[in-house]
């Protein structure tokens, strides 16, 4: 098994792969590198001044977390997004795979097919994969698979709900490889993708040469607290707002059982607005700066996943067959590195310095 690189997230040595913020490997003992994002969420085009950032620092083999604080001074200059991301490329290949009676996949391929392989595991539950997602890879050094979840995307049938589980998602990952006849890849997850990330590699650790998370969320009740019952609130009190104010005040306890219920009512209506808010406060805060494209696709009826992304997420947050992992233990792992971990994503705590939120 290579080592892997403690630059934000966990990766083979040898990888190229570039991340939309890039900072020098961290040690326990080094002094914390100064990061430049804010800590501020407004609209892009309305950045302007100096902002803090607060992040958590942890590493996975210790007990110890630090907490970054950087500025950034955007008063002389405009921010770039992304800048680090690869040009688009198209896929040289894409098909569909039968997984099962009822399920069939929605794969492609593109960069080198001669390069080192990586598997694209896409967020959600549901949401389905975009050709922004090619742009995380170098496309010279990396064979980049990309693929659409059980009901997601283009696989069919969409949204479907039956035979789709955390362990039936693994399955198909590892039936994806053979059908490519890969040998072993690289594993890059995000949001609920690094949840499945993290699962293949415990059960197929022999077919793992690295791991890389970015905006981790495995689930957890403190996280599903966190993100959909107000903590998130205190860094996106604007997309909060309309999330809040839909469910009644005696039903606000509970946003995932009030939504859950509104989003399987008899009245169309009510669904399907109740979907629309679901996704625009998700599309609203998945990014530490607000990106107006999600917004837009949050906001937008034709969204092929408005109606029914929603639904399929609140059915494996309550699912008794989704992994909630208590946390991973090295020894679990059984051999795959994870050195440091930097979160720098909005499906995490942040520290505020004065409230210690």
């Amino acid at each position: 098994m290579r080592s892997a690189s403690p630059l934000l997230s966990t990766r083979t040595s040898h990888s190229c792969l570039p991340h939309p913020i890039v900072a020098p490997p961290i040690s326990p003992s080094s002094s914390l590198p100064r990061l430049f994002r804010p800590s501020l969420f407004p609209s892009p085009n309305s950045l302007s001044g100096r902002y803090k950032l607060h992040a958590c620092h942890k590493n996975l083999f210790s007990c110890g977390a630090h907490q970054v604080t950087a500025l950034m001074d955007l008063s002389n200059q405009p921010l770039e997004f992304n800048r680090n991301l690869y040009s688009h490329v198209e896929p040289y290949s894409s098909g569909f795979l039968k997984v099962s009676k009822i399920h069939t996949l929605y794969w492609e391929q593109s960069g080198n097919p001669h390069g080192h392989p990586v598997v694209f595991l896409h967020g959600g539950p549901g949401s389905g994969t975009s050709p922004s997602n090619r742009r995380f890879f170098n496309p010279e050094f990396y064979r980049i698979i990309l693929f659409d979840q059980r009901g997601s995307g283009r696989s069919t049938p969409h949204a479907c709900l039956e035979e789709n589980t955390t362990w039936d998602l693994v399955d198909d990952i590892e039936k994806l490889r053979e059908h490519l006849e890969i040998p072993e890849w690289q594993v890059f997850g995000g949001s609920w993708g690094s949840t499945l990330a993290l699962v293949y590699s415990q059960l197929h650790p022999e077919k793992v040469t690295g791991i890389i998370l970015r905006g981790i969320f495995m689930l957890r009740k403190k996280e599903l607290d966190w993100f959909y019952e107000g903590g998130a609130a205190a860094i996106f009190p604007d997309a909060w707002e309309p999330f809040r104010d839909f469910i009644p005040e005696e039903e606000r306890d509970n946003f995932i059982v009030a939504y859950n219920k509104r989003l399987n009512s008899a009245d169309m209506d009510v669904q399907a607005k109740a979907a629309k808010i679901w996704t625009t406060w998700e599309m609203m805060t998945a990014n530490l700066i607000q990106s107006e494209e999600n917004i837009k696709r949050g906001e937008d009826d034709t969204f092929s996943l408005v109606f029914k992304m929603p639904r399929y997420a609140i059915k494996l947050f309550k699912a008794k067959g989704v992994v909630v992992m208590p946390g991973l233990q090295h020894e679990d792992l059984k051999g795959i590195h994870l050195d440091n971990l930097l979160r720098l994503d909005s499906e995490c705590s942040y520290y505020n310095e004065a409230a210690n939120i």
